[in-house]
């Protein structure tokens, strides 16, 4: 089964944004030399700043109503009738999938019941808006209340997320002809 138009071009916006995470990393990687203590726990920077450029490509695959959202890659993906595509997509969104049952999972944090995804999307508005609209105020309260761990949960998701990306990235390559890494600019 040949891609639609539509889908083609969603896969084609989907490698443009794992280009944005290959590029985020680089930077977060640069970022990371100058180590710090802080509040008893080793820091790199500032992570709210730190992962500002990741998170934006990150939130577009997370957010279910957007048009890359892996889910919808996934989907696109394993319409092409080929074995081999469909186990691989198969194992890619099975990845995905582990990572939503993260994200669906609750930790105790001083013996306040936490749920992943309540962390994840507090820290996604506060990277991404900061303190306009007060956006950031949902996770400056968690960060107070059940300290930096919280912080631990919301890097991890964010970049098993931005792997997920890279994961499919590579296939939606292969899918498209196209070399794996940056995607064509055509």
């Amino acid at each position: 089964m040949a891609l639609s138009p539509t889908d083609e071009n969603t896969l084609r916006m989907f490698r443009n944004l794992a280009d944005e995470v290959r590029k985020a990393q680089v930077a977060i990687k640069e970022a990371s030399g100058e180590m710090r203590i802080v509040g008893g726990y080793l820091e790199s920077k500032d992570a709210v700043a730190t992962y500002k450029i990741l998170c934006l490509p990150v939130r577009r695959a997370y957010l279910a109503r957007d048009r890359v959202c892996l889910t919808r890659v996934h989907e696109i993906l394993a319409t092409i009738q080929d074995p081999a595509i469909a186990a691989r997509v198969a194992q890619v969104s099975g990845n995905n999938d582990k990572v939503r049952e993260d994200v669906n999972s609750t930790t105790i944090l001083n013996d306040r019941p936490l749920s992943h995804s309540e962390v994840f999307d507090a820290w996604l508005e506060a990277v991404i808006f900061g303190n306009f609209g007060g956006k950031d105020a949902i996770y400056n309260e968690l960060l107070n209340e059940c300290g930096r761990a919280i912080e631990g949960i919301a890097v991890r998701i964010t970049e098993s997320i931005a792997d997920g990306i890279l994961e499919t990235d590579a296939l939606v390559a292969e899918v498209l002809g196209e070399p794996k890494g940056e995607a064509s600019n055509d």
